[in-house]
C-alpha cells in the first residue's frame, strides 16, 4: 500500500510531466488529453494535501 508520501510524489510528478508537455508544444497542437492530465494530476494533490494537513511518518510495526 502507497503511503500518503508517495502519493504526494506521484501526484507532484504527474503535474510537473504534464506541464512540461504542454509548454513545449506549439500553441496549435495543445492537446486536450495533456490538460485534462494536469487538472486531475493538480486535484489528486490538492486533494491528497487537504486530506490530512500534517504529513505523519509511519512507523513500522
Amino acid at each position: 500500500m502507497l503511503t500518503q508520501t508517495d502519493r504526494l510524489t506521484i501526484y507532484s510528478v504527474l503535474c510537473f510531466i504534464t506541464f512540461c508537455s504542454l509548454m513545449l508544444r506549439a500553441p496549435n497542437d495543445t492537446s486536450l488529453f495533456a490538460l485534462g492530465g494536469l487538472i486531475s494530476a493538480a486535484f489528486g494533490l490538492w486533494f491528497e494535501l487537504t486530506n490530512s494537513p500534517e504529513l505523519e511518518e509511519e512507523s513500522d510495526s
